[in-house]
Order: C-alpha cells, then sequence, then structure tokens
C-alpha cells in the first residue's frame, strides 16, 4: 500500500515536471526565435502554475497521456515561419524525449527500489510519454503545428475544419486505452 501511494506521489510529480518542461522549452525556443508573445504572457517561466491545465493533468494521471496550457506563440517574427515553427514544436518533442532517456539511464545506475530510483522513473516515463503524445497531429498538440507547415494551403483549411472532431477522437481513444496502448510500444522503446 505504502508504494502505491508513493508511485501514485512520484507518478503526479513526474506530470508537473514533464509537463512545465514541455511548455518552457516551447516558449524558450519560440523566443530565441523572434517571437516575444511567450514572455509578455508570462510563459516564459518554470512554474508549474503557469502550465497547469487541469483536464489535461487529470487525463495524464489516469491515462499516462496529456497536456498542459499550451505556451501562445507567434510566427510574426521568425525569420522563417515554417522552419521555425517546426523547430519551435519539434524541438521540445526532441529535448523532452531525450532527457527522459538520461533520467531513465540514471535510474538503471541506481539499480534501486527507493524513492530516488522511483521518482526519476516517473518522471523520465512522462517526459518521454509527453513528447511522444505531441507528435500526434491533433490541435493543441505540437503535431498539428509540424504537420500544417508541411500541408498544402487547401489541405490545411480542411484540416483545421476537422481538427474539433479529431481532437475528439483522440481523448476518446485515449480515455478509453486504444490510443495509449499504441503510444506505449513508443514509449517502451525509449524506456
Amino acid at each position: 500500500m505504502y508504494m502505491k501511494i508513493l508511485s501514485f506521489a512520484m507518478n503526479i510529480i513526474g506530470i508537473i515536471i514533464a509537463v512545465t518542461l514541455f511548455e518552457y522549452f516551447k516558449a524558450l525556443i519560440s523566443t530565441l526565435q523572434g517571437d516575444n508573445m511567450p514572455k509578455a504572457q508570462n510563459r516564459l517561466t518554470l512554474n508549474p502554475i503557469s502550465h497547469f491545465e487541469p483536464v489535461g493533468f487529470i487525463i495524464f494521471m489516469f491515462t499516462g497521456y496529456g497536456w498542459g496550457n499550451p505556451v501562445p506563440t507567434s510566427s510574426v517574427n521568425y525569420k522563417d515561419k515554417k522552419g521555425c515553427t517546426v523547430i519551435t514544436y519539434g524541438l521540445p518533442i526532441v529535448i523532452c524525449i531525450a532527457l527522459g532517456v538520461i533520467l531513465r539511464l540514471i535510474a538503471v545506475v541506481l539499480s534501486d527500489t527507493g524513492i530516488a530510483y522511483l521518482f526519476l522513473y516517473q518522471t523520465a516515463k512522462c517526459l518521454v510519454s509527453i513528447g511522444i503524445f505531441n507528435i500526434v497531429p491533433v490541435y493543441p498538440l505540437s503535431g498539428s503545428y509540424i504537420l500544417k507547415c508541411f500541408l498544402k494551403p487547401n489541405s490545411a483549411v480542411k484540416f483545421a475544419q476537422n481538427e474539433k472532431i479529431i481532437q475528439i477522437l483522440v481523448v476518446f481513444l485515449l480515455l478509453i486505452g486504444i490510443l495509449g496502448k499504441v503510444l506505449d510500444i513508443f514509449v517502451n522503446i525509449f524506456i
């Protein structure tokens, strides 16, 4: 019973860390490319409260996948709108997966079942999970912004018209466990 409670607590901490880092990296990368919106809206911060989104958090707790409050960005000041958008939304995915792998390797070195191991393992899993989940091309996940950069204008408009339906379908598939099982395959590759 003690280990279940501890594991649950470490999962909550891992989710908070993963969501905060993911959104912070998105804000930082966009800012470094000339976007002043994240800073103007006080989202260039490591304060977890700024990145907290209750529905995404609860779904993350119970399915292993979720989201935070998306950092607003603007490509107006980007030198290359498409390229910088891909970097802004793609690099946080790569960074979170890489950090997750590093934390998992540290946990393996510790090879302990104590609190430190549990913390590192849960945080690693949450980082990789948020990275993998954000590849899914559904608004407001990063994958949708990346996909739109490669679509022709007419296709991007059609995609945008169906975003709500796709979003509902993705959440439904996540809640019934189908999407989670597919995503778990990729998460397990890194963890």
